[in-house]
């Protein structure tokens, strides 16, 4: 009877511990960069090359209001990292905020 309770016991904790960090993994942050995009050609490189970001989930790039929208992962990616990488691509980032959290 002893042993039963040690292996229940142990597989509650064991369940906890695994069930813990799952949660926190599907986290998703969407942040808006204010960034000096101009015409088409900026807006398809970024199109084409942020999406390989890793974490990325979702990019919307609004040519009118100079905004690149991305939602990403909290445990893969964070929004400074993407920050560098809009302006490796040769896009100046004035401003970023977040937008809004949500759990998938």
């Amino acid at each position: 009877m002893k042993t039963i309770k040690k292996v229940v016991l142990l597989l509650a904790a064991l369940f906890g511990v695994l069930a813990s960090p799952a949660a926190d993994k599907k986290e998703l942050t969407t942040v808006a960069y204010q960034a000096a995009i101009s015409c088409e050609n900026c807006k398809a490189k970024l199109e084409k090359n942020i999406p390989f970001e890793k974490g990325v989930k979702k990019l919307t790039v609004d040519l009118e209001k100079k905004t690149v929208t991305v939602t990403f992962r909290r445990d893969r990616n964070n929004a400074e990292k993407i920050k560098k990488a809009i302006e490796k691509l040769g896009f100046a980032v004035s401003s970023y905020s977040t937008v809004e959290e949500e759990a998938v």
